[in-house]
C-alpha cells in the first residue's frame, strides 16, 4: 500500500502535522476496506511518525514492538527498555482489570517522547484541555481521533508511573466513567504496578478532607473539575477517587458491572445504587460525615 495518500490530510498547528482524522478514515473506509485492518492502521501510524519526526529536531527514531510504536530522541537503550515496560504494563492491566480494561481496535498504540517541555506544550495545545490528565508536565493519553500517548522528556523512574497511569485511561476509554472512578482505577493501578504503597490516610491528613469539602466542591468533584484544581483540591480529589474505588473493588465482581454501566451525566449514581444498593452521597458520609453529598446533575452546566 502506498502511504503518499495520507500527506494529503495533514495541516500544521505550532509547525507540527496534524492529522485530519475524520478524512483519514473515510478515505482509509472507501479505498482499503478490504485491507488487513491492523497491518493498515499501523502502516498509518508509522508513516503518522514520520511526518512527526520531520518537523522534529534531528535524533527523532521509532521504536517498535509488537503493540507499541514509540517516537522519541532518548537513546537506543532507554527506548528498548521503556518499549518493553509498556508492553508489560499493557499485560498486567489487561489482566488485572478483567472485564473493565479493553484493548480491542485496529493499529498499534502510539507513544511519543519529546525533547523539550516547550515542544510538548506546542504539541498538546492543539487539542485543548484535556480530561484525566496527569499533570500538563508529566505526560497524558491523548483520546481524539487515533488515541495515543505524550510525554515530555524524562528519567525512566518518572515515565514508567506516568505511563501505567495514562495506559489505564486508555484501556478504558471505551468506557463512559465518571472522571472520579477513571482517575481512582488510574491511580491504583499506578500504584501496583510500580510497586509503591498506598499513601496513609492519617489524622492530618483526614482532618484536610474535613477542612476542604464542602457541597459546591463536592460538586466539583463529581463533575470532575476538582481534578484540575491548582489548589490542594487536586490531592485530595485524587485521593478520594483512590479512597471510593478502593472500597467499592473490594467486590469485583459488582465493580465490573459497575465500571460498565456508570453514566458520567450522573457521576455513575443510578449505577451505584442499582447494583450496590447505596447513594453516592452514603458513601462519602461514610468518611466524612453527614452533609449533602450526593451528585446533583440538574445544577450542573452543560
Amino acid at each position: 500500500m502506498n502511504d503518499n495518500w495520507l500527506k494529503e490530510h495533514f495541516t500544521f498547528h505550532e509547525n507540527l502535522p496534524r492529522p485530519n482524522w475524520e478524512n483519514i478514515y473515510k478515505h482509509a473506509d472507501e479505498h482499503f476496506g478490504k485491507e488487513d485492518q491492523n497491518s493498515l492502521w499501523s502502516n498509518v501510524a508509522r508513516q503518522w511518525m514520520h511526518e512527526l519526526s520531520a518537523s522534529l529536531p534531528k535524533g527523532y527514531k521509532q521504536t517498535e514492538t509488537s503493540d507499541f510504536i514509540l517516537l522519541s530522541d532518548q537513546t537506543q537503550r532507554y527506548n528498548k527498555t521503556f518499549s518493553r515496560y509498556l508492553e508489560k504494563c499493557r499485560r498486567h492491566l489487561l489482566s488485572t482489570l478483567s472485564g473493565i480494561a479493553n484493548d480491542e481496535g485496529y493499529g498499534k498504540h502510539v507513544v511519543i517522547i519529546f525533547g523539550d517541555i516547550d515542544r510538548y506544550y506546542d504539541y498538546v495545545s492543539y487539542y485543548g484541555p484535556q480530561e484525566g490528565t496527569y499533570g500538563l508536565s508529566s505526560g497524558m493519553y491523548l483520546n481524539y481521533g487515533y488515541g495515543h500517548f505524550v510525554f515530555p522528556n524524562t528519567d525512566l523512574d518518572n515515565a514508567e508511573p506516568i505511563a501505567a497511569h495514562e495506559m489505564t485511561h486508555a484501556l478504558l476509554s471505551h468506557l463512559q466513567l465518571p472522571t472520579w472512578v477513571d482517575e481512582g482505577l488510574a491511580v491504583n493501578m499506578e500504584a501496583a504496578i510500580c510497586g509503591y504503597p498506598s499513601p496513609p490516610l492519617n489524622h492530618h491528613m483526614f482532618a484536610k478532607h474535613q477542612a476542604f469539602w464542602g457541597e459546591d466542591e463536592m460538586q466539583e468533584f463529581w463533575r470532575g473539575e476538582s481534578f484540575s484544581r491548582p489548589d490542594k483540591g487536586q490531592e485530595l480529589s485524587y485521593q478520594l477517587a483512590r479512597i471510593l474505588v478502593t472500597n467499592l473493588a473490594e467486590n469485583y465482581d459488582a465493580f465490573v458491572e459497575f465500571a460498565n454501566t456508570a453514566e458520567r451525566k450522573d457521576s455513575g449514581e443510578a449505577a451505584i445504587e442499582d447494583i450496590f444498593d447505596i447513594s453516592l452521597g452514603d458513601m462519602i458520609a461514610n468518611f466524612l460525615g453527614e452533609g449533602e453529598w450526593w451528585p446533583k446533575p440538574e445544577t450542573w452546566k452543560v
